[in-house]
């Protein structure tokens, strides 16, 4: 991992701390459809191709992209804010050298405004959101299209997400695996995806670089 040039990480859950709102904002899409979830079921299901999630549940195909927009609404009244660690995280392992970037399954428009709400934007030098590519995780397509734009060899990166879907991603391209706990993704369920690492969050990413 310590010859690594890129690291690249999820957004959700990784460095957005955006569970409770996507949470309770899925609730909302779902009741409009007469579905009711626990917490329990809501994971049970949840994919990062929402479109899967709603498939699971039952919601019309037909009005996917109705209760995509819904859910966008409802997710932009609330507010979600970046781990405490990212920032000082993100600035020492740009200072390390090393070059950062995103790949997420989350829509452009909502992660852009909150890469730039919160300052974040310009520590990243490839951004690949869900409009990107037609294949969705745990396909390798969107991680394969951020190494093209940052023309960095597989070996010589590392993903880091907090998902399954993200950790197959990241094994299918060639990338060495980190993932790190989340509501989304407790530890057991990313252990079945056999990760080369896991950590409790991000923020234990510079140790293991040996940057302090």
């Amino acid at each position: 991992m310590k010859e690594s040039t890129a690291i690249l990480f999820d957004w959700d859950g990784t460095l957005l701390d955006s569970f409770p709102a996507g949470y309770r904002a899925s609730i909302a899409v779902l009741r409009h459809y007469g579905i009711e979830v626990d917490r329990e079921r809501f994971l049970e299901t949840y994919s990062p191709n929402w479109y899967e999630s709603y498939e699971k549940l039952g919601v019309p195909r037909e009005e996917w992209d109705k209760a995509d927009q819904m859910w966008r609404r409802t997710y932009r009244e609330e507010s979600s804010d970046p781990f405490p660690f990212v920032v000082e995280m993100l600035d020492r392992l740009r200072d390390a050298g090393l070059t950062l970037g995103i790949v997420t399954a989350g829509n452009r428009d909502r992660v852009r405004r909150e890469l730039g709400h919160h300052g974040l934007e310009a520590f990243f030098a490839t951004i690949v959101c869900f409009e990107d590519t037609e294949e969705k995780k745990p396909h390798p397509a969107p991680l394969t299209l951020a190494l093209e734009q940052l023309d960095v060899a597989p070996a010589a990166t590392v993903y880091v997400g907090d998902r399954p879907e993200d950790i197959v991603m990241g094994r299918r391209v060639g990338a060495y695996t980190i993932a790190v706990e989340s509501e989304y993704g407790p530890r057991s369920v990313l252990e079945e995806a056999e990760p080369d690492l896991i950590l409790p969050n991000a923020g234990h990413i510079p140790v293991r670089f040996g940057l302090g």
